[in-house]
């Protein structure tokens, strides 16, 4: 298992819940320092807290510890190709996102094959202007 995944992951989701460690601490009936631990590489939380936190979060253990790296390699290999500016780290949120809300994506992927006059009412109703 590669540790640094895992720091990672829970740093992110936890910060994506707005939790301080305290506030994961205080879910998992752990002290602040044990989540300190995890999230610097020190300690590796027990089989029993990764299902916990998997929970808690609404991952799949495989998340948790790094095993979507496919994933991240899709999004690097598509910045490259497409010349995007993001941070991979906003495409893994974006990929995340439709991952979890797979109604959002199948409804954006409708809009995809729309005509080009409706697709730019969507993209203005969105926010987004995308150069043809």
């Amino acid at each position: 298992m590669n540790t640094s995944f895992l720091a990672r992951n829970i740093k992110y989701l936890r910060n994506q819940k707005n939790w301080s460690q305290q506030d994961l601490a205080d879910r998992l009936n752990r002290v602040h320092a044990t989540i300190s631990k995890w999230e610097t590489e020190k300690e590796v939380p027990p089989i029993e807290t990764l299902i916990n936190l998997s929970s808690l979060f609404q991952v799949s253990i495989d998340y948790l510890v790094g095993n979507h790296y496919e994933q991240e390699h899709y999004v690097k290999e598509f910045n490259r190709l497409y010349q995007i500016h993001q941070t991979d780290e906003e495409m893994m949120q974006i990929v995340d996102y439709l991952k979890q809300h797979p109604k959002f994506k199948e409804t954006l992927h409708k809009h995809i094959n729309q005509s080009s006059t409706d697709r730019k009412v969507l993209e203005e109703m969105m926010g987004v202007y995308v150069n043809k």
